[in-house]
């Protein structure tokens, strides 16, 4: 805390700086509503930033015995302030250095007294004075084209960034509030019709009793038709947990779908249809196993597994409902798997980061089914608000304790987002729209034939013009002189209102 408590104040600082720096007014004057001219725009400039987000997940799966996910209650809070220099290199591209702090909240967890309390519930990480769980720096570079936005962001910096539509086979819904940063780089781009990212983030690195994981994802869609798109997700992960007694695995896994969207036809808020398939590699190049015939120890093999994944969703008047379903082998090799086998220390976390009910439990295909129905009142890009119940469906299996199965726990989750940044500059947000083609093409006959008469009717009204002022005799033509001569006036045939 000795260093992270002077951080925070200069994030603070600089924070209140950029507030004061940003703001359209030169001195107070112009603050309290008298008009004045501002000043040009500055190429770089001081600008800020807060992230906020809530996080509530109460989970009941007493109903299968807490086989598939354990009941608890998740409550977080968390509160971003940042910093950012701005650079702006013309009207098409840009440079932020942005740094931040997050200030995290599991929200019931208070101080407690040592002496009524046991050691682990006195911990100085649930005190209110240790609220900051990260630190987060970054740069990015953006470039505005008439055809689409090119993004690349490097450092420290939030999974809001991201934009990308993944599976939950990857990426679990809860994971933007316990993991909410990306410490590698991305690059992004967007066009009205394409969208495509590719990012790297360092998962755990080398130490004593530290593991050194990397993380690839991606994800991109094009939309042909207004109505239909394909796209894909997919991810690599690398876990070597030598330090920690013998580990070397590797997963991937890739989504290729395609999409329908139904709502502009029946004018809802939301109505598709994203159906496609999920196939994954999994491999522990350090397990080996016992040949029964042999008694010969022999590598493991990789395991394919594969599947098929449906998503369809509904919303209208900010009441709509989100039914997953999946069929296929379980796409979680070694969710139970340990470091050692003298080591507690499961490495599944750091491997495997989608929802765990993709881990079937079982070696032959079977369905999950993850139905929820909800309410997002506030839906917009800078602030998102959502309440919602999710229940959840799998094949019914058979356990010590009896039949489990087909369904096997709720949860109730509400959830909100604001992010400041994206309310200041919308324009960072917006796709461009491609302009037209225009054919340069000779002109028609009939297009030449308007012209001619354009400019004969322009002759004869010049023509008449003339005549008329030879008409008023020679005091008029002397006025006449006199006012082309003259300066700041009117002159005939429509020509300029003042002469210089």
């Amino acid at each position: 805390m000795n260093v992270k408590s002077p951080l925070l104040s200069v994030v603070l600082a600089l924070t209140l700086a950029g507030t004061l720096q940003a703001q359209p007014f030169r001195d107070f004057a112009d603050l309290f509503g008298f008009q004045q001219p501002r000043q040009q725009e500055k190429p770089i400039t001081v600008d800020y930033n807060i992230d906020f987000h809530y996080f509530l997940d109460l989970r009941s799966f007493e109903v299968s015995d807490n086989i598939f996910m354990e009941s608890a209650t998740f409550n977080v809070a968390r509160f971003s302030p940042s910093a950012i220099l701005r650079f702006n290199q013309g009207r098409e591209a840009s440079h932020k250095l942005t740094l931040g702090v997050d200030l995290t909240k599991d929200l019931g967890t208070t101080q407690t007294v040592e002496e009524e309390y046991s050691e682990e519930e006195h911990q100085s990480s649930i005190r209110n004075t240790a609220l900051v769980k990260d630190i987060f720096f970054y740069y990015n570079y953006t470039r505005h084209t008439s055809r689409g936005h090119l993004g690349f962001t490097a450092g420290i910096f939030p999974r809001t960034v991201l934009g990308g539509d993944y599976t939950r086979a990857i990426f679990a819904d809860d994971i933007i509030y316990y993991d909410p940063n990306i410490e590698g780089l991305t690059i992004q781009y967007r066009a009205p019709r394409f969208r495509a990212e590719l990012t790297g983030d360092m998962v755990g690195k080398k130490g004593i009793d530290r593991i050194g994981a990397q993380m690839a994802f991606t994800s991109g869609e094009y939309r042909p038709l207004k109505w239909a798109a394909v796209g894909w997700s997919g991810a690599f992960t690398h876990v070597d947990g030598k330090y920690l007694g013998g580990c070397n695995v590797d997963f991937a896994l890739a989504n290729p779908y395609v999409k329908f969207d139904f709502a502009p036809l029946l004018h809802l808020q939301e109505f598709y249809l994203k159906a496609g398939g999920i196939g994954s590699y999994h491999l522990d190049h350090q397990m080996v196993t016992v040949d029964m015939e042999s008694g010969e120890t022999v590598a493991e093999k990789p395991h394919f597994p594969y599947g098929g994944e449906a998503v369809l969703g509904v919303r209208h008047w900010g009441l709509g409902i989100e039914d997953t379903f999946y069929y296929g082998y379980n796409q979680m090799e070694y969710f139970g798997s340990k470091y050692a086998e003298t080591k507690a220390l499961i490495y599944a976390e750091t491997l495997y980061q989608g929802e765990e009910f993709y881990f079937t439990r079982r070696s032959v295909p079977v369905w999950y089914n993850r139905a929820e129905a909800y309410w997002q009142p506030l839906g917009t890009d800078f602030v998102k608000a959502r309440v919602s119940a999710v229940a959840h469906f799998v094949t019914p299996a058979l356990t010590d304790d009896g039949k489990v199965g087909p369904y096997i726990g709720l949860q109730a989750k509400a959830s909100m987002i604001f992010n400041l940044d994206a309310f200041r500059h919308p324009e960072d947000l917006t796709l461009p729209s491609r302009p037209a083609r225009v054919r340069h093409a000779q002109p028609s006959v009939n297009d030449r034939q308007r012209l001619d008469k354009g400019r004969s009717a322009d002759r004869e009204r010049k023509s008449l013009l003339d005549r008329l002022h030879l008409r008023k005799g020679d005091g008029a033509g002397k006025k006449d002189k006199g006012r082309k001569n003259g300066k700041n006036e009117r002159t005939s045939g429509g020509g300029p209102l003042f002469s210089l």
